[in-house]
């Protein structure tokens, strides 16, 4: 801030001396010399100043940027983390589902045996037709025969997985 503000002075100096008529020159060569490193000296010491500060802001653009590069690194492995625990649990899920079908598959069995007991001593009603599952496992059950592919959607009132 403050280089700027002395470089609009020096601006409005530098302005103000060309609408200023000017004193005649005295011919005094080490005046002028003087002079002229001097006004050589300030122009590089501004330049250098002004240099500094670019590359000042330059440096604070790369730290800027290589933080946020770092947390954006940080993100992804955050986000590849909570997708591999997805993923996890994801699999979880198919081997309770996978569970569910034998399950239920080896009680279609048991049912299904209990009925060719029943009708080899003769007996009118098999199991099948004296249990009625309750009302909320008839909304969830799947009718379609089961095959290895196959996963049986039976809910035995535990809520969906």
């Amino acid at each position: 801030m403050f280089i700027k503000r002395a470089l609009a002075g020096t601006t409005l100096a530098a302005m103000l001396a060309l609408l200023v008529p000017a004193a005649p020159a005295l011919a005094d060569g080490a005046a002028s010399t003087r002079n002229i490193i001097l006004g050589i000296g300030a122009a590089t010491y501004l330049v250098i100043q002004h240099n500094r500060k670019v590359h000042e802001k330059y440096a604070e653009y790369d730290r800027r940027q290589a933080e946020l590069q770092s947390e954006n690194n940080d993100a992804w492995a955050a986000y590849r983390s909570e997708k591999n625990a997805y993923s996890n649990a994801l699999a979880e899920v198919v081997d309770l589902k996978r569970e569910v079908a034998y399950q239920h598959n080896v009680v279609q069995q048991l049912r299904h045996q209990v009925a060719m007991e029943n009708r080899s001593r003769g007996q009118s009603r098999s199991f099948q037709t004296a249990y009625k599952p309750p009302s909320h496992a008839k909304a969830s059950t799947s009718r379609r025969a089961a095959s290895s592919n196959d996963v049986a959607m039976v809910s035995y009132g535990w809520g969906q997985i």
